[in-house]
């Protein structure tokens, strides 16, 4: 599969981006297979393509040393350390994640920054506040110069939901049916009005902490 990415980017005229942690956590799967090291080695003399993957994980130190020639954008996804607590299992803490977001870019990796999946629990702008003040106070300069953020709501699965119920059966119950409509057989969404009451309050704090950085979307 690399090997049909470095040819397709090498023959192409125009920049392309490759999406390659649709399936799994580069980051956390790296600590077993080392691909993610190959990868990258293998991928840094590409002629127009770059790649990028996001991760909850904080296991960076194996990809630091590696000449990258700024090919590779990672992207870090953070949520309140309540949240992560309580819904992320099995994945790094907070200041874990915030640390390894600037160990990649003292490293010259391309930095994003994933707030998501963002989910509306009750105090959910007291916490998210929070969120947003933690990373303003505890990212290196370097990556509040360069670094984008991507913002993204919670869509609920029923599905997915019963297969994480039997792993985690102390996982709270993210649907809620006050908030939340339909959008698609089992799968459900929030409410209109609470999505745009989360986009006025992201944009908000977001421009008076980070006014400087990119935010690409929220959805």
């Amino acid at each position: 599969m690399l090997d049909k990415i470095i040819k397709t980017a090498n023959n192409s005229e125009k920049p392309l981006t490759f999406e390659i942690g649709s399936n799994s956590d580069l980051i956390l799967e790296n600590t077993i297979t080392n691909n993610l090291v190959w990868t990258i080695e293998n991928f840094k003399n590409t002629k127009n393509g770059t790649l990028t993957f996001p991760t909850k994980f904080d296991m960076v130190e194996p990809i630091l040393p590696l000449e990258h020639n700024g090919k590779i954008t990672i992207r870090m996804s953070v949520n309140p350390e309540d949240i992560i607590n309580k819904v992320e299992f099995g994945t790094s803490r907070l200041a874990g994640r915030i640390e390894a977001i600037n160990k990649l870019k003292n490293a010259n990796y391309q930095i994003g920054i994933l707030i998501a999946p963002v989910i509306f629990v009750d105090n959910w702008k007291e916490q998210y506040l929070q969120l947003i003040q933690t990373l303003s106070s505890k990212l290196s300069e370097k990556v509040k110069k360069e670094a984008f953020f991507e913002i993204i709501f919670m869509t609920y699965s029923y599905v997915h939901t019963k297969i994480n119920e039997e792993a985690f059966p102390n996982a709270i119950n993210l649907y809620d049916k006050e908030k939340m409509t339909g959008r698609g057989r089992g799968k459900y969404w929030y409410k209109s009005a609470l999505r745009q009451e989360g986009e006025i309050f992201f944009r908000e704090q977001m421009h008076k902490y980070f006014p400087n950085n990119i935010i690409k979307y929220i959805v």
